[in-house]
């Protein structure tokens, strides 16, 4: 609703100062200055239109004998209430109420009344409803006729037949209207009575005929189809009898209605339409509108001008529509008229038009009328100052105050396509043959030394002789000859103009202008208006109009200036077309301008299919933004009609939505954007679509939202808007995805629980095997390698016993004796190593008892400790002992000292153990190596401490000793 009251403020002040700019009463337009468009029933368009009305949200209501229809300018669309039914499909008269509501006459002579898609109805069945006012008061009075007619009035839904209490006689009223000042007038079979504000009773004011209709005009004065010998006396009451065409009886008219510019329009009982003008004058101009001009059929009954300007009429054979346009064709092709026009203009300012063989005027402010015809075919017409030269194809003729006389010079080498003079100088071109200049008496051929001389002509007009072009190439004539002009081609050129804007060339494949000696371009292929330029005219106001084969171009200096200075800015222009009112588009082929301004500013233009001409100062422009409505929503199979607000079932997931624009000038020319508000990040531009597509939206509230821009690209920026809600199923609703998500969290903390579990199982399991192997290994080690160890010692013992003593043999077996003591003692370490480490846990505990058992064997070992305990699983700790004991293996077979002190260091989290001692020291050599050639046991320790993840450092001690450094990370 709010929309709605939104379109109801800018309505009133758009219609009155809108299309076509209308703020002024415009000047009376002729047909010519319509475009005519019908809609036939193969378009769709209903049978039997017996009325129209416009609503105000912008839709074209048709009341048909086949029932209401609303048409937007695409589509025609059938009218079914939501609630209630039409006593009768057979409608003949229709009235737009502001509030958005339709009140609709029928055949049978009752009245409904459509609002909000609810239909009402009331009134007698024996009559036919006429047609429909609307009083100050907003009483809606009825004009029957048939066996119950008479004037009737509704009041809330009520409605009551106006009597004799109140002036109105029985019998018959074919029509009724509402004055400017409120008064209602009403015409009965014998006289037009009036209802004036403040009194209560219809009083009489003139002789009526039968079926006689009333219309207001845009000043308040009443007018009334009828008898022009009753005009004298109805003039005397304050109405107004319109004229009739010669041939026309009263009263003429079925319906009548009055255009904004204050031109009468008539459907004729006799067949046709007809567009009255100047009726102030005595001599008012008719014109009437038949099949031929494109009417569907002769019987046509209902007009109505719309909130654009536009006039429709409704036919039994379908819709038909004049809009309003900017230019006028004044010359067609026809089986009469020939195509092949020239165009010139005299110092005064006169058009002269040319086909063939006739030759056509048009002074300031007139029409173009015929002048003349000539035996020979026209080849050329040129102005001269206010003289008009003709080429035939052996002669030029001047027309020189109203006379033609042939101009005194010897024959043509051929049918002149341009004229130009320079002083006393003459030049011609003739095609095909090349140019030539009226010297000595006879016309001497000019050529350039880079083209052929039958592809050359001269810029035409006074003062030509100076610009020549031939192809794509353009020529300065000077005492030396033709000097090509080099710079940016534009294709076969057609022209040169020079005016306010620079000198101009108009080509094929684009404009070019002179800067600085060299062709600069605007090519067609980055502003594809500039294609095919046979026409151009320069305004003394810097306004530049393009003639090509897309259509006329308007433009200036300034937008001109700014596309030639940047080669990525767009070109300012207007584009008019033949949907404009052009004859098509510009004549192609000419070697001389299709384009020229008269002396009441008028362009004209040589078309391909005639000859036309636009008003620059009445160019019609469309400044009514688009009423914007959604039709249809389709969701899941179902329709929603003239949807606001939408809740949809749970799992619905795709969404068509269907919209329009009501810009009834050009509805073909609307473009639209929409969106839908958290799902499309910014507008889509569906250009002239009028369809939306979503797939894939879950559940909440959606907000769509469409608006659109008529032809002239003025935007309704606030639209059209539907919120959409899509329920969600039970699993896509909060508390489920809540509880999901517990369930799924829970789920995967048993997993993980299971898996830790798992693992530690493994872990331990494993530990325990290697604990088993290591007391394994360390029983056999004891029980069986250890003892045969000192089975042999004893033997060897018995041996060097029975050796003599001090020989070389006892030497020899105690040598050996004490490497296998070596040997014996390692052995016994690593079995207390393997039954020492049991379980996961420290290193001090171990490294203290290293300490005890060396101290036994007679080395002299401190161990401190700073920092916490840490924790490592038995395979870390084995490497951990195993480098400590290499160490301090080490320092008492090659230090030469029974001295050592470990220092174990946990305090930033890490373990780093550092033994030193107070023998020698490694050798430097040893230490820069990092191990002793053929000696594993430094190897062995680094590659102890990498399988840790730590790093091992072997230094000489300062001031002697050695020094080893294992850490550690955690």
């Amino acid at each position: 609703m709010r929309r709605r009251r939104t379109w109801t403020m800018l309505l009133v002040p758009a219609i009155l100062a809108a299309a076509p700019s209308l703020a002024q009463t415009p000047p009376q337009r002729s047909i010519d200055q319509y475009n005519l468009r019908a809609w036939h029933l193969v378009d769709g368009a209903p049978p039997d239109i017996w009325a129209l009305a416009q609503s105000r949200d912008g839709f074209l209501y048709l009341g048909t004998g086949a029932g209401l229809y609303r048409f937007d300018g695409i589509s025609f669309e059938p009218v079914v209430p939501r609630v209630g039914r039409f006593p009768s499909r057979n409608i003949t008269a229709l009235l737009a109420d502001p509030d958005g509501s339709l009140w609709i006459g029928h055949f049978d002579g009752q009245v409904s009344h459509l609002q909000g898609g609810r239909v009402s109805s009331f009134g007698p069945r024996n009559a036919v409803v006429e047609q429909f006012a609307r009083g100050p008061d907003e009483t809606i009075w009825v004009a029957m006729s048939g066996l119950e007619s008479g004037l009737f009035r509704v009041r809330r839904d009520a409605i009551v037949r106006v009597g004799a209490d109140l002036g109105m006689p029985p019998g018959r009223t074919s029509s009724v209207v509402t004055g400017r000042d409120g008064a209602i007038w009403v015409a009965t079979e014998t006289d037009i009575r009036v209802l004036r504000p403040d009194t209560s009773r219809f009083v009489p004011v003139a002789r009526s005929m039968y079926r006689v209709r009333l219309a207001v005009a845009p000043d308040g004065q009443v007018w009334a189809s009828g008898n022009p010998a009753d005009a004298p006396s109805a003039r005397a009451a304050g109405i107004r009898v319109a004229p009739l065409a010669s041939g026309m009886h009263p009263p003429a008219a079925d319906r009548m209605t009055f255009t904004r510019d204050g031109s009468l329009w008539r459907t004729l009982f006799a067949g046709g339409v007809l567009q009255t003008r100047d009726l102030g004058n005595a001599a008012p101009v008719f014109t009437r509108l038949t099949p031929k001009q494109g009417l569907p059929s002769l019987v046509a009954v209902p007009l109505i001008e719309d909130h654009e300007a536009n006039l429709w009429i409704g036919t039994n054979l379908g819709l038909f529509r004049l809009r309003p346009v900017s230019a006028a064709t004044a010359l067609r092709v026809d089986d009469t008229v020939l195509g092949g026009f020239e165009l010139a203009v005299t110092q005064d300012g006169t058009v002269y038009a040319a086909n063939p063989h006739n030759l056509y005027r048009a002074r300031p402010g007139e029409p173009l009328r015929w002048l003349r015809r000539f035996d020979q075919a026209i080849a050329m017409i040129e102005a001269d100052g206010a003289d008009l030269i003709v080429s035939l194809q052996d002669r030029l003729v001047r027309l020189h105050d109203n006379r033609f006389a042939t101009v005194p010079a010897p024959a043509l080498p051929g049918p002149a396509s341009t004229w130009a003079r320079q002083g006393d100088t003459q030049w011609i071109s003739v095609e095909d043959v090349g140019v030539f200049q009226l010297a000595g008496g006879r016309w001497r051929p000019l050529g350039a030394a880079d083209q052929p001389a039958s592809r050359i002509y001269t810029a035409s007009g006074t003062g030509g002789g100076t610009w020549f072009y031939g192809q794509d190439r353009l020529y300065r004539r000077d005492q030396a000859g033709l000097h090509s002009i080099p710079g940016d081609r534009v294709g076969s050129i057609a022209l040169v103009s020079s005016g306010p804007a620079g000198t101009l060339i108009g080509g094929e494949l684009g404009l070019a202008r002179l800067d600085r000696g060299r062709l600069r371009a605007l090519a067609d292929a980055r502003i594809p208006e500039l294609g095919g330029i046979t026409g151009i005219v320069q305004a003394p106001d810097g306004t530049v109009w393009i003639n090509g084969v897309r259509g006329l171009v308007q433009t200036s200096k300034a937008a001109l200036d700014a596309a030639f200075a940047d080669p990525h800015a767009p070109l300012q222009h207007q584009l008019f077309t033949a949907a404009d009112g052009l004859p098509g588009v510009a004549q192609q082929g000419a070697p001389k301008s299709t384009a020229v301004r008269g002396g009441d500013g008028r362009i004209w233009v040589a078309d391909n299919v005639g000859i036309g001409w636009i008003d620059p100062a009445r160019i019609v422009h469309n400044l009514l933004p688009p009423p914007v409505s959604i039709l249809r929503l389709t969701a899941n199979d179902r329709s929603y009609v003239d949807p606001r607000d939408v809740a949809l079932p749970a799992g619905t997931a795709n969404l068509r939505i269907a919209y329009t624009a009501l810009s009834l000038s050009e509805a073909e020319r609307v473009r639209f954007r929409y969106r839908l508000i958290g799902v499309d990040r910014g507008w889509i531009d569906a250009g002239t679509m009028r369809e939306a597509y979503y797939a894939n939206l879950g559940p909440g509230t959606w907000r769509f939202q469409v608006i659109a821009a008529n032809n002239d690209g003025v935007w309704n920026s606030e639209g059209a808007t539907v919120t959409v809600t899509i329920a969600p199923h039970f699993y896509q609703r909060w508390w489920f995805r809540l509880l999901a998500i517990g369930a799924g969290a829970g789920a995967l903390w048993l997993l993980y629980a299971w898996r830790l579990r798992e693992q530690i199982a493994r872990t331990r399991a494993r530990a325990e095997a290697q604990l088993a192997e290591r007391e394994r290994i360390a029983r056999e080690l004891h029980d069986t390698l250890l003892q045969s160890m000192q089975g042999l010692m004893l033997r060897f013992q018995a041996a060097a016993y029975a050796t003599e003593p001090g020989s070389k043999a006892q030497t020899l077996i105690d040598s050996a004796l004490e490497r296998a003591d070596d040997v014996m003692m390692e052995a016994r370490d690593r079995v207390m190593a393997l039954r020492r480490i049991t379980g996961p846990g420290d290193p001090q505990p171990l490294i203290d008892e290293l300490a005890r058992y060396l101290e036994e064997e007679g080395l002299v070992l401190t161990v401190t400790r700073e920092g916490p305990p840490l924790r490592f699983q038995p395979e870390e700790l084995e490497h951990v002992l195993a480098i400590v004991q290499e160490a301090l293996a080490n320092v008492r077979r090659h230090a030469d000292t029974l001295l050592a002190q470990v220092r174990v260091d946990s305090r930033d989290g890490r373990l780093r153990i550092e033994i030193d001692d107070q023998g020698r020291g490694i050798p430097p050599d040893i230490a820069a190596a990092g191990e002793r050639p053929g000696h594993y046991g430094l190897k062995g320790m680094r590659e102890r401490a990498a399988a840790l993840g730590g790093t091992l450092e072997v230094r000489r001690g300062v001031p002697i000793g050695t020094v080893v450094t294992l850490t550690v990370p955690r």
